[in-house]
């Protein structure tokens, strides 16, 4: 019997609509508060007049401790309790609550694109940077870790090139994860649920663990975290009848050690890893003979994607009487091996394999001034680092392994001078040298080729901020950022198109921050305009396999970013954001190869949606019940740079329900909760156009027990 793929969504919706509204009906009737404060084992109950205010947050987004409605960046942040309020699991969640921040999803790759500003198919770098405390997860592959034990994630936009250096030229996502400290501190989740797709409901598990606290008081301290995913996925194969094309399996863990061997010393270290097994089959086409409908490929080929890493940092704090000193030594290993059928479908094309691995070794030392009350703060230092490459790329019969390594140091320092106790003067500057040298070797050739690059870039930085207020702050600001060149890796055929250049951008930002009615309103808002030039493009040479990658165009992206949050009432908060870049190419004329030039003017930058917004509205009763509803959306965009293949923009409404308790509480969530069908990413191909389906109406329940 044909299954009604429409009775079981529908009544879906109605049950999780009415629920809503009884809760809100009933929170409506009671008097409200804020949610409970869970700090180890004790909830805080603020009164309701403070509840209803909201929380100052400190960043270290300019490396030393500030508020961040003090600093004269766009920019976003989200606690521990907005990321497990929100249900976020991992990176690309996160972005849905960030204006003008978007996850390139096409598979494998998860590239940040922050203010619109993107790049091309062949690069491994990415024009944002990724940092989980202090380490740098460089590569395109990289940009999506699962997210545990955080104390905070800020996002940073706009060139962040002064302090943070190469790669982060439209900005910056650090990640920071909780410090063991002498208060015992531990959690437990577990966290099962289904997606609801038309062919079936498969299950999934999420579970995680986390404890620390002193080993001795005052002095050691040591904490370990550990997650889990695992899922068949949405996605079948019907030309093998696999249900498990999408599968995932990850496994995340983390440990810290931290000594404090004196009032004025703070040393840790961290370890992390993680371990992916994942399916790779969720491209399907879309038209032609061998389509297939929503959740289903059609492959005849291979299909696995496997990741593994492990990063390390010790970080090295002492406060003295004339300046403080941090050094940060860090390392990162990573290995991603993915394959996948040929042409995505059942077609006798051969299929595609990729390994990528990376090793990067990074030392930071900085000076700062103390935590005093001078008009004059400063902050200089030094970084270096040394990165070993391989890429390995196979398909179309051809094969290509590219080795290189990356060695680079920079000298930096900013400062900021105040004026009148309001008038704010900064001004940044870094030296960023980097000298590579790489080989490729290529099935086609009888001899392997190199070829070696090396560039300098001089980063400055400026802004002025002024208080008209103690809530309202004026800002301005001018701020120079790099995409370091690269390597070829996938389309080369020679020495002579196997490199390319770094690409600059300007930023020039103008914004306020501020709070009203006694810290019941939080109003932040930005314009900017990013002049980028030496943009890195694709030109195709000879057809699909033979491409060059060159700095041959000019862009631009212009826009502005709005957050609000409000508490209007004791128990209830409203909160949103809305982003606007209209990222353009502004000069670019490219040679066809089947002849003839064609003009790129004008045209939008691949993966950059001109919209992104969110918005949502939480209830938190004194009896624990809580409630939260979200939309979420963005605006069309086109996934490459002739416009010609476009992926329409969608919105998402998700909702949770639950209860919170001293020690334990419960939530039910739905995500897509109307079942929005939706592309990630659309692309012509050989024998027609793929596309990457978003995910479906999915359920759950979180069972979350804290001590």
């Amino acid at each position: 019997m044909k299954k009604d793929v429409n009775a079981v969504p529908y009544a879906s919706k109605a049950w999780l609509l009415l629920a809503c509204l009884v809760f809100i009906c009933l929170g409506s009737a009671l008097p409200g508060h804020a949610r409970p404060k869970i700090t180890g084992k004790t909830v805080s109950q603020e009164a309701p007049a403070q509840g209803q205010k909201i929380a100052g947050v400190v960043v270290t987004a300019q490396k030393r401790e500030e508020s961040v409605q003090e600093v004269p960046i766009s920019m976003s942040v989200l606690t521990s309790s907005d990321i497990e309020e929100a249900g976020i699991f991992d990176v690309t969640d996160l972005t849905y609550f960030t204006p003008n921040v978007y996850s390139k999803q096409n598979t494998n790759q998860n590239m940040l694109i922050i203010r619109g500003i993107s790049s091309h198919n062949v690069i491994l770098n990415t024009p944002a940077g990724l940092f989980v405390d202090d380490i740098n997860y460089p590569m395109t592959f990289m940009q999506n870790p699962d997210l545990m034990d955080i104390e905070r994630v800020e996002v940073l936009r706009g060139p962040q090139g002064t302090l943070y250096g190469r790669n982060t030229e439209s900005g910056a996502v650090r990640i920071i994860t909780r410090q063991p400290g002498n208060q015992v501190r531990g959690s437990v989740f577990l966290e099962p649920g289904f997606y609801d797709t038309p062919h079936d409901n498969p299950f999934f598990l999420k579970a995680g663990a986390s404890v620390s606290g002193p080993v001795v008081e005052d002095n050691l301290y040591f904490g370990v975290s550990l997650l889990t995913k695992d899922t068949d996925g949405f996605t079948e194969n019907i030309y093998d009848l696999d249900d498990k094309a999408g599968k995932v399996d990850h496994k995340t863990g983390q440990a810290k050690l931290r000594w404090t061997p004196g009032e004025k010393w703070d040393i840790s270290l961290l370890a992390n890893a993680y371990k992916t097994d994942d399916g790779y089959g969720y491209l399907r086409l879309i038209n032609g003979p061998a389509q297939s409908d929503r959740y289903k490929t059609n492959w005849d080929g291979v299909n696995h994607w496997k990741d593994e890493n492990n990063g390390q940092a010790l970080s090295i704090k002492y406060q003295g009487r004339t300046a403080d000193v941090v050094a940060i030594t860090t390392r990162n290993d990573y290995e991603t091996d993915f394959a996948n059928d040929g042409e995505f479908g059942p077609y006798p094309y051969p299929d595609q394999y990729f390994v990528f691995t990376s090793t990067i070794y990074s030392q930071e030392i900085r000076l700062s001034s103390p935590d005093e009350k001078s008009p004059l703060k400063w902050l200089t230092g030094l970084y270096g680092f040394t990165e070993d490459v391989d890429a390995t790329a196979k398909f179309f019969n051809q094969a290509r392994k590219t080795e290189y390594d990356n060695k680079g140091y920079a000298v930096f320092g900013q400062a900021t001078y105040t004026l009148f106790d309001r008038l704010h003067l900064t001004a940044g500057l870094r030296y960023d040298d980097q000298k590579s040298d790489g080989t490729q070797t290529f099935n086609m050739l009888p001899d392997s080729y190199s070829k070696d690059l090396e560039h300098s870039e001089v980063l400055p930085k400026g802004s002025v901020s002024f208080d008209i207020s103690d809530d309202v702050m004026l800002y301005a600001t001018v701020a120079k950022g790099f995409l370091a060149g690269g390597y070829n890796y996938a389309f080369a055929e020679g020495r002579d198109n196997l490199t390319f250049g770094p690409e600059k951008t300007w930023n020039y930002e103008v914004g306020f921050k501020s709070t009203w009615l006694d810290s019941r309103i939080r109003l932040n808002a930005s314009l900017f305009y990013v002049d980028i030039s030496d943009k890195q493009v694709e030109e195709y040479l000879a057809g699909p396999a033979v491409r060059s990658v060159t700095n041959a165009a000019k862009a631009s992206s212009k826009g502005f970013e709005l957050e609000l949050e409000a508490r209007p009432a004791p128990g209830w908060r409203f909160f949103g954001g809305i982003g606007y870049a209209d990222a353009v190419i502004d000069d670019w004329v490219s040679a066809e190869t089947t002849g003839g030039s064609y003009d790129y003017d004008d045209k939008r930058l691949p993966y950059a949606p001109q919209f992104t917004f969110n918005a949502g509205l939480d209830y938190n009763h004194q009896s624990g019940l809580f409630g939260r509803v979200d939309m979420t959306g963005i605006s069309d965009f086109y996934t490459e740079a002739k416009n010609d293949c476009k992926v329409e923009g969608y919105q998402l409404i998700n909702l949770r329900l639950g209860y919170q308790a001293e020690d334990f509480g419960v939530a039910l969530w739905c995500q897509n909760l109307f079942d929005k069908e939706y592309f990630k990413s659309k692309s012509t191909y050989l024998v027609g156009d793929i596309g990457e389906d978003g995910d479906p109406r999915t359920i759950g329940v979180r069972f979350t027990y804290r001590f």
